[in-house]
């Protein structure tokens, strides 16, 4: 067969905060790693996104970070470089869980013959998954962990590179603040990736203008106010979608933390009696419920933009590979972001490119 799924790491249990270092003994051509994590709740109260557990996800060989992501910004990287989305069950009930994935795509879309991570052009290579699972989801400290490969199998390709994430840049925003953030020529850039995860607003909120220049501030690329850039951007991405299960514990507002940060919808209903739930917020992470039917499990889709908090701004356009920002001959590239008025002070915003890495 011309693929094949290669298990890096079966599922395993992960007991507090633990640091998995795996080697990735795989000589065929990598086109993607799927990382699972589950989490399992010991009571019902909602601490976090049960993403926020995974702190960190590297692939390096040696030194060399060849990804370098959270588990929340990876599942947002993932779905944005080629519109499509895993899987999120987000379980805030009782002895039940959440299963979250976060996928590293190393081509433009699965099984690309031009861009994949070919292990035959590296010395060690490793996956490193920082995970914690009392950081998300309800109560508890257990959970597990799975790793595994999407290679080329019979097929042979000759791979000219892959697509390389890294962070660039991260800061605890000021309000009404400017940053300037000048951005690597070392490789193409497909895209600019950027925002705060588990914000209570959303993302105009933590930024209310950006700009994207190249030679030196004189030639402006972009130059949007974040809530505009929203509009735009979603017509060239599918709405995110959350599968979610709560037990609100009264009839009070009872809010629950999920993937999409604007122009969100839901539709959570009570699974025992009829009674009527209403659902407020559209933005930020946190979903609000009231129901009359406390106790009782609520369940349902969620849906819509800005998954995590992010915000993805493409810098390619057709198929080819080379048909994207050529920085390096414009000898520079910048990020402008002004801070809104009154951003989230405690999260962390971090900007990551997306680059054609070349071997």
């Amino acid at each position: 067969m011309y693929y094949r799924e290669v298990v890096i790491q079966d599922a395993m249990a992960i007991v507090g905060a633990q640091t998995i270092t795996r080697d990735i003994n795989i000589s065929d051509p990598i086109s993607k790693i799927s990382v699972i994590y589950r989490k399992t709740n010991t009571d019902s109260t909602p601490v976090a996104h049960p993403g926020k557990m995974m702190i960190s996800i590297i692939v390096r060989d040696g030194a060399d970070v060849l990804f370098g992501m959270n588990g929340q910004d990876a599942q947002a990287m993932a779905m944005f470089t080629d519109n499509k989305q895993c899987g999120s069950i987000i379980n805030y009930v009782n002895g039940q869980g959440s299963t979250q994935m976060a996928e590293i795509k190393f081509g433009r879309f699965l099984y690309d013959e031009l861009l994949a991570l070919d292990p035959k052009r590296f010395n060690n290579l490793q996956i490193v998954c920082q995970m914690t699972p009392a950081l998300g989801g309800a109560g508890g400290a257990n959970g597990t962990l799975e790793i595994y490969a999407h290679c080329f199998d019979e097929k042979v390709i000759e791979p000219v590179g892959w697509l390389y994430n890294k962070e660039i840049y991260s800061y605890l925003p000021v309000a009404n603040a400017w940053r300037y953030i000048d951005l690597p020529t070392d490789y193409p850039i497909r895209a600019i990736m950027f925002g705060a995860n588990e914000c209570e607003d959303g993302p105009q909120f933590n930024v209310q203008h950006f700009k994207l220049t190249e030679n030196q501030g004189k030639h402006i690329l972009v130059d949007n106010d974040m809530i505009h850039y929203q509009y735009i951007s979603s017509a060239y991405y599918d709405p995110w979608n959350d599968m979610v299960y709560a037990c609100p514990d009264d009839n009070l507002a009872f809010d629950i933390y999920v993937s999409p940060h604007w122009e969100r919808q839901s539709h959570l209903m009570d699974t025992l009696t009829a009674q009527g739930v209403a659902n407020f917020s559209t933005q930020g992470c946190l979903q609000q419920i009231m129901s009359a039917a406390f106790g009782n499990v609520h369940q349902g889709m969620v849906f819509g933009h800005a998954p995590f908090g992010q915000t993805f701004l493409k810098t390619f356009g057709g198929d080819k590979i080379e048909d994207c920002w050529q920085i390096k001959y414009s000898g520079s590239g910048r990020l402008e972001i002004h801070d809104g008025a009154g951003p989230d002070l405690d999260e962390y915003l971090r900007v990551y490119t997306q680059q054609i890495r070349t071997y």
